[in-house]
């Protein structure tokens, strides 16, 4: 079943706070699962996560939001959990108007920023004028 997505949806803090509550891999798996609709690259690394790897998340999770950097390693290897590309571009767009997250997405969804593809939803830029093969 797909992610309901109405106008008011506040999937970025709601994604933010199952993070928080994760204690376990089985919830971490079964809440970024939830969000594979607007963070499918999140369930990519979860999905094939063991439980040390969890554990190792885990304590980066933990120091990250205390505001320390858990270092490049766990950027690379977590950054798409902590912040998906979807999830993370919309709530971008929604801080910049200040509008409800699920308005951003419903917008950007009709404007073709987004697409969705087999219950997927992806963030694509629209060419800059040099990439449309105007001159500068």
């Amino acid at each position: 079943m797909s992610l309901p997505i109405n106008y008011l949806s506040a999937c970025d803090e709601d994604y933010a706070k199952g993070l928080k509550a994760a204690k376990s891999l089985d919830d971490l798996v079964t809440h970024v699962e939830i969000y594979r609709r607007v963070a499918d690259d999140a369930w990519q690394v979860v999905s094939k996560m063991s439980g040390e790897q969890f554990l190792e998340f885990r304590k980066g999770y933990v120091q990250e939001t205390k505001g320390n950097f858990a270092g490049e390693e766990f950027a690379e290897k977590y950054g798409d959990v902590m912040m998906p590309a979807t999830l993370f571009q919309v709530s971008m767009v929604a801080n910049h108007f200040k509008t409800p997250w699920g308005c951003a997405f419903i917008r950007l969804k009709e404007v073709g920023k987004i697409t969705e593809k087999k219950g997927i939803a992806t963030y694509a830029e629209l060419p800059q004028a040099s990439d449309a093969g105007e001159s500068k």
